[in-house]
């Protein structure tokens, strides 16, 4: 019975997926990321008689964010050719003639990732999937912004990667200060990462969970290397009936009193 509801709750998140999915692809047309940042119309209103000048003309400004983007993911997508296409930074941020031409600032036709996301999505489509599920970070409706985690022009572009000096979770810490601690007593997940029990984009589950039951805790409580949940039938019959482990541990990030985490 739990092996058929097990599948049945896989069956279910995939179908959900397959269909969003399904709805968003035909979106995106087909088209290279360069020619999204001419074609797409939100992004030409603002690029309205601009044309490409070249990173080197956009350096001769920000000489920090060209250091710093030699070692960032996103520098392998900076392509090279002549200032008719988008290369380097006019990929992101589009053409730059005019933004070059008025000494940068506000209202000079340059894209700006920060205000909005549509440029960065031309690449990473399934994350625009991932913030349209039920439970997601509210990128889409304008109160937070992919730069808010992401630092695009640096090595840290994703955060926690194997390049990053950083803690795993201090990203999500800049919001999440009540989660960070320290706790008298600490959950071992947490120095693994919020991704170990979030979807950080978006899920199906409530709290943007990997599961929406005890299989989240059991990934890891199951284990014959780690202490198990399963002990005794008392313990198992209770997660039976309550079907997530946080019914009683309601402090699962950690916890100033209680061993367990249950207060």
């Amino acid at each position: 019975m739990k092996a058929k509801r097990f599948l049945f709750l896989r069956f279910t998140q995939a179908a959900f997926l397959g269909l969003v999915l399904f709805c968003l692809v035909p979106c995106a047309g087909g088209i290279t990321p360069a020619q999204a940042l001419v074609e797409q119309k939100p992004l030409a209103v603002s690029q309205k008689g601009a044309t490409y000048v070249g990173t080197e003309t956009c350096l001769s400004c920000h000489e920090d964010q060209g250091k710093t983007f030699k070692l960032s993911p996103h520098a392998k997508i900076a392509g090279k050719g002549s200032t008719d296409e988008a290369n380097g930074c006019e990929i992101c941020h589009g053409p730059g003639s005019i933004h070059a031409e008025n000494g940068g600032g506000k209202g000079n036709a340059i894209i700006n990732p920060k205000k909005d996301p549509t440029i960065c999505f031309t690449c990473h489509m399934e994350k625009k999937m991932e913030f349209r599920l039920p439970n997601h970070h509210p990128v889409l409706e304008g109160k937070m912004s992919c730069t808010d985690c992401h630092n695009m022009h640096s090595e840290d572009a994703k955060p926690w990667s194997a390049t990053s000096m950083e803690g795993p979770n201090e990203v999500c810490f800049k919001c999440h200060k009540d989660q960070q601690g320290p706790f008298v007593y600490e959950h071992p997940a947490m120095r693994e990462g919020c991704t170990t029990c979030h979807k950080v984009h978006g899920s199906i589950n409530a709290k943007m969970l990997l599961a929406r039951d005890f299989n989240l805790c059991l990934k890891c409580h199951a284990q014959a290397n780690f202490p198990t949940l399963v002990e005794d039938d008392d313990h198992t019959n209770n997660m039976k009936r309550s079907g997530a482990c946080w019914t009683c541990h309601t402090k699962p990030h950690g916890s100033n009193f209680a061993s367990k985490f249950t207060y």
